[in-house]
C-alpha cells in the first residue's frame, strides 16, 4: 500500500495531495501527470453504498469543499426527448428554418430523419441506427412546418431507446451498466403513456425493424430505465435540449435541499459540483424539484415523474423547515398556520397550530390547485398583476408560502427587465422592491437551497445589479461608496458560485466592467 506521506510513482518523500481524492500524494507535479494513467481509476471522493430507502447511491469518502468538482462523466447514450422539435441526429442541435420558408429540412440520404447536413449524416451518434432503418426501408417523415416551426414530434419516442438496444451488441459494457439501473417499469406499466408504448413503440421495434430477438418487456423496462434515469441536457447557446443517460450520476441521490448541483460542458459530460461543505459519509444528492414548491407539490411531481416517495428532512417536517411553504394562515385565529398531521401522507389532515381547526387533504388539495391555476394565467410580462394577486391574497397566504415564493421570485426578474421596467428606468419605489424581494428571497434560500447554488447566484446577481443603479442616484458620497463597497462583495461571491458556468462568463465581465466604472468614479478602493 502506498504511503500517505510518499510518493505514489517514485516513492520519495513528497506532500503535494491529489486535489481530487486527497488519498496520494506526489513529489512534483510531472509525477502526477505520469502516475494517472494508473491512478484515474482510483481517483474520486466517493463511493457506492446501498440501503433498502435508496438502494445503490453515492456517498463521500473523504470531507468536500463547497465549490469542488465531485464528478465528471460522459453520457453513455444520448439522444431526443420522447417528444421533440425537429432536431438534428448528428449534432443534437434544434434544426433551423429552411433558408427557403416554402423548402424542408436536409434529409438523411439513407434514412430521411431531418438532419444538419450530409456532414452530421456520417456522426457515429447516428449511423448504426440509419443502417438498421435504411435495411427495413423505413423513411422518417418529419417535414418542416412553417406554420408550427417549434411543433414536437412523437416519431423522436424511438430514438434514445433503439441507442440503448443497440449498446448491447457495440458496447456490452455500457449496456450492463444500463441495465443494472432503477426502472419502476411495475408503476409505470399501467400509465397512458406506457398503454402508447406498448401499443406503438413495440410494434415498430418488432415489427418494421425486424429486431424480433427482443422481449416486449425488455423493451418496455429499457424505456422505464431512461424515464427513470435520463438527465435533460440544455445548452441554449448551441441549441441543444435532449436527453442523456449517466451510470453513475443517476447513482445520485435525490434530496429536496441537496449538496449537489449539475451542469454540462461543451462535450455533453455531466459535472456534478459541491454546493456546500460536505462531511465523509455523507449521502451524495441533488434535487429533481423546484426549490420554492411545497412539499405536497414536490412529492406528488417525484412520485409522477420518478416513481418514487421523497421522505427527506425537508418533507418529513410538517413546518417545512420552518418555511410553511405549504401553509395557508388560518381564517378563524388569523394567526395560526395550517400544518400537515402527516407530511408523507398527501391524505392526512390539516390542523391550525393554534385554534386546531381542522381541515381535509382533499380541501388543501383543491385550494393548492386552484391558486396555482390562477398564477399560471397571470400576465407575466409586467409586475403589475403579480403585484396584485400578491395583495389580494395578503391575508390568507403569509410571506413564505409556496404561491407567494413564485411570484416574488417573478418579480425579482421582471424588475429590470420587462417592457418599461428596464433597470434605469425603474423609480426608487419600484429600484427598492427589486432589493427587498431579492433579499428576502436570499435569507430563504439559505434554508432550501443554499451555499453556492445557481439558485442563489441568480438571486445575487440581480441584487448586485440594484445596489449600483441605486448607488449612483444617490447625492451623498459617503452612503454611494457603502453601497459600491457591498456591490463588489456581492460580486466576488457571485464569481465564485458560477465560475463553473460558461455561458455566465459574458455577463460577469460586464458587472465588472460597470461596477469597475463606478468605483473608479469615486475613487473606491476595493480589496
Amino acid at each position: 500500500m502506498t504511503s500517505p506521506t510518499r510518493c505514489a510513482l517514485c516513492q520519495a518523500r513528497a506532500t503535494q495531495l491529489c486535489g481530487a481524492c486527497r488519498n496520494v500524494v506526489y513529489c512534483c507535479r510531472e509525477h502526477q501527470k505520469e502516475h494517472w494513467k494508473q491512478h484515474k481509476w482510483e481517483c474520486k471522493c466517493h463511493e457506492v453504498d446501498t440501503n433498502e430507502l435508496l438502494g445503490r447511491h453515492l456517498v463521500a469518502t473523504r470531507d468536500i469543499r463547497m465549490g469542488e468538482q465531485i464528478l465528471r462523466e460522459a453520457p453513455v447514450v444520448i439522444g431526443p426527448k420522447v417528444a421533440s422539435p425537429p432536431i438534428c441526429l448528428g449534432c443534437h442541435r434544434n434544426l433551423l428554418a429552411p433558408e427557403k420558408r416554402w423548402g424542408n429540412f436536409h434529409k438523411c440520404s439513407s434514412c430521411s430523419w431531418p438532419m444538419c447536413s450530409i456532414e452530421c449524416e456520417q456522426s457515429p451518434y447516428h449511423q448504426e441506427e440509419c443502417r438498421l432503418m435504411a435495411a427495413s426501408n423505413f423513411q422518417s417523415k418529419i417535414n418542416y412546418n412553417p406554420v408550427e416551426p417549434e411543433r414536437k414530434e412523437s416519431a423522436y419516442c424511438v430514438i434514445m431507446l433503439l441507442r440503448c438496444l443497440q449498446l448491447k451488441k457495440s458496447n456490452p459494457a455500457a449496456f450492463a451498466r444500463l441495465s443494472e439501473l432503477e426502472d419502476h417499469l411495475k408503476e409505470r406499466l399501467d400509465t397512458p403513456l406506457y398503454q402508447v408504448l406498448r401499443a406503438n413503440l413495440i410494434t415498430f421495434i418488432k415489427t418494421v425493424l425486424g429486431l424480433r430477438d427482443w422481449p416486449e418487456m425488455e423493451i418496455l423496462r429499457i424505456a422505464a430505465i431512461l424515464d427513470t434515469n435520463a438527465f435533460e441536457v440544455r445548452q441554449n447557446s448551441e441549441r441543444r435540449k435532449v436527453r442523456a443517460l449517466f451510470p453513475s450520476g443517476a447513482m445520485i441521490a435525490h434530496d429536496c435541499v441537496p449538496n449537489l448541483r449539475h451542469r454540462f460542458d461543451d462535450d455533453m459530460n455531466i459535472v456534478f459540483l459541491a454546493k456546500r461543505n460536505i462531511a465523509k459519509g455523507e449521502i451524495l444528492s441533488i434535487s429533481y424539484t423546484q426549490a420554492l414548491r411545497s412539499t405536497v407539490q414536490r412529492r406528488l411531481h417525484l412520485k409522477q415523474v420518478k416513481c418514487f416517495d421523497c421522505t427527506c428532512a425537508r418533507c418529513s417536517d410538517p413546518t417545512e423547515l420552518d418555511t410553511f411553504a405549504g401553509s395557508r394562515m388560518c381564517e378563524k385565529c388569523k394567526v395560526g398556520k395550517f400544518i400537515s398531521l402527516n407530511p408523507l401522507q398527501n391524505t392526512a389532515n390539516w390542523k391550525c397550530q393554534l385554534c386546531n381547526i381542522v381541515k381535509s387533504a382533499k380541501e388543501v388539495l383543491t385550494q393548492d390547485a386552484n391558486l396555482q391555476q390562477e398564477i399560471e394565467e397571470l400576465d407575466k410580462t409586467t409586475p403589475e398583476a403579480l403585484e396584485d394577486f400578491l395583495y389580494r391574497h395578503r391575508v390568507e397566504l403569509h410571506e413564505t408560502n409556496t404561491h407567494i415564493l413564485q411570484v416574488k421570485y417573478a418579480l425579482t426578474q421582471l424588475y429590470g427587465n420587462a417592457p418599461g421596467f428596464a433597470m434605469e428606468e425603474l423609480s426608487e419605489k419600484s429600484l427598492q422592491r427589486k432589493m427587498d424581494l431579492c433579499e428576502e428571497l436570499l435569507q430563504l434560500s439559505n434554508l432550501i437551497d443554499g451555499g453556492w447554488s445557481i439558485f442563489r447566484g441568480n438571486l445575487l446577481i440581480d441584487l448586485e445589479d440594484a445596489i449600483v443603479t441605486q448607488a449612483l442616484h444617490l447625492e451623498d458620497a459617503t452612503e454611494c461608496q457603502a453601497k459600491l463597497k457591498k456591490a463588489a462583495e456581492l460580486l466576488k461571491e457571485i464569481a465564485n458560485i458560477m465560475k463553473d458556468e460558461p455561458e455566465m462568463q459574458q455577463l460577469l465581465t460586464e458587472r465588472q466592467l460597470i461596477l469597475n466604472s463606478a468605483l473608479s468614479r469615486f475613487s473606491i478602493a476595493v480589496e
